[in-house]
């Protein structure tokens, strides 16, 4: 099958301020079936794309108290998370998890320290010379190991989002390699891009997690065609022109992506970076069965 007739099944799309655009735009873009993030609430929806949801995994992703997850399970949810929203203590965040295995909810989570990744660009030669606040890697790999140890100590299925670092990889690998039932994702942004777009503080590249370095970025190809990263995302993010439209660090985070996401993944694959099956099963076979569709 041609990666340009694949249907697409998206781990990650925000609708934003109109929806229904966003809907229509995923719809032309050939994507079948979407999950939107646990601070956004979605209606019903008309026509033949499956719009899934996730349910908040504390009230209000205040991350302190828990939220009703087998209420929100019963009304159609096919998953819980937090975003990135902080959690109080990691004692919630452990309780969180038992509670979602207790209801065998897959958990889906954005590993970042919520210090560290206060940042806005990767901690590198670029940031530096742009004289912009830095995100270590460690802001993810910290995060990320946690979540995975919480993970091994619950039983809980997981979906680690939004990957962005070589380390990241690996400590996937290794999470896989020890038995651990996690899958994970990475942005169409971060396989693309790299930490030299954000010269000239072009706000379109102003994204959570940061974009990386080069090395980071092959990483994550390689990841992707290894296996251990199950799934390709769009991570469309669209903000209102008055929070996008500002000096670098203070527009919002995220842009986009919905129609560079197709071209992007075929353009790696005419470049044999990535291979037709690989691509097929991170845009096709496994987001749909984490959909459940």
């Amino acid at each position: 099958m041609s990666i340009l007739d694949l249907e697409f099944y998206d781990l990650a799309c925000r609708l934003g301020p109109q929806p229904g655009h966003t809907l229509a735009l995923a719809e032309r873009c050939g994507v079948k079936g979407l999950l939107t993030p646990p601070d956004e609430a979605v209606g019903a929806q008309d026509g033949s794309l499956a719009v899934r949801s996730l349910a908040p995994m504390t009230a209000n992703l205040d991350g302190e108290q828990l939220a009703e997850m087998a209420r929100l399970q019963r009304g159609g949810a096919v998953g819980v998370g937090q975003g990135y929203a902080p959690w109080k203590n990691t004692r919630v965040q452990l309780n969180a998890m038992r509670y979602a295995k207790s209801l065998e909810l897959r958990v889906f989570l954005s590993p970042l320290d919520p210090v560290l990744g206060l940042g806005v660009a990767h901690d590198g030669a670029v940031a530096q010379r742009l004289g912009l606040e830095t995100q270590p890697s460690a802001a993810e790999t910290i995060a990320l190991a946690r979540d995975l140890q919480l993970v091994a100590e619950t039983g809980v299925t997981a979906h680690m989002g939004r990957l962005s670092s070589a380390e990241s990889v690996r400590l996937m690998a290794r999470a896989k390699h020890e038995g651990l039932d996690v899958t994970c994702d990475v942005a169409i942004t971060h396989l693309l891009w790299d930490e030299r777009q954000i010269e000239g503080y072009d706000f379109n590249y102003r994204l959570q997690p940061v974009l990386r370095s080069d090395e980071d970025r092959q990483a994550l190809i390689a990841g992707v065609e290894s296996g251990v990263i199950d799934a390709i995302v769009s991570d469309h993010t669209p903000w209102p022109v008055a929070d996008k439209r500002l000096p670098f660090a203070q527009a919002k985070p995220g842009t986009e992506t919905l129609a560079l996401w197709r071209d992007g993944v075929n353009g790696l694959i005419r470049q044999g970076a990535l291979s037709g099956a690989r691509a097929e099963q991170a845009l096709n076979r496994v987001p749909r069965s984490l959909l459940g569709l």
